[in-house]
């Protein structure tokens, strides 16, 4: 029976021995699956950035319209607005310079992807606290109509 268990063992064993880990292809397509993952996180925030754009633009011009503006809250609205015209243009330009490491060897590949990693989660971070920001601001307005 001993005997037995060893002989069903040992095939399973050698088997997993040789497996060294994901090879360079699958830890680049990995890495690169990561990326673009963020990105696309951060491109399904886009269309909130241009509605939020609206809804600024618009509540900024009711307040501008009024026989005595409140000009702080315009100032808010407009700086919210800049914010969100930056946040997206940090994700174009995000995606106007990468460029898929197709022709790179292995490690120059994983150490671009590392960099652009980097730099798409900062793109998200930067959407995604400019969104909080301005949804912020908006419902403070909303609250004192």
């Amino acid at each position: 029976m001993k005997r037995f268990f060893i002989l069903a063992i040992l095939p399973l064993a050698l088997l997993a021995g040789c497996q060294n880990g994901a090879s360079e292809t699958e830890q680049k397509a990995e890495l690169e699956g990561n990326v673009m993952a963020i990105h696309d996180e951060a491109m399904a925030k886009m269309g909130d950035i241009y509605k939020l754009r609206r809804q600024l633009r618009s509540l900024r011009d009711t307040l501008e319209q009024q026989a005595q503006p409140d000009s702080a809250a315009i100032l808010a609205l407009q700086q919210e607005l800049s914010g969100l015209n930056q946040a997206d243009e940090v994700m174009m330009q995000w995606m106007r310079q990468y460029k898929a490491p197709d022709t790179l060897q292995h490690q120059q590949a994983m150490t671009y992807l590392q960099q652009e990693l980097v730099k798409v989660t900062r793109v998200q971070t930067v959407m995604d606290s400019t969104l909080q920001a301005a949804k912020q601001t908006l419902s403070t307005h909303e609250q004192k109509k």
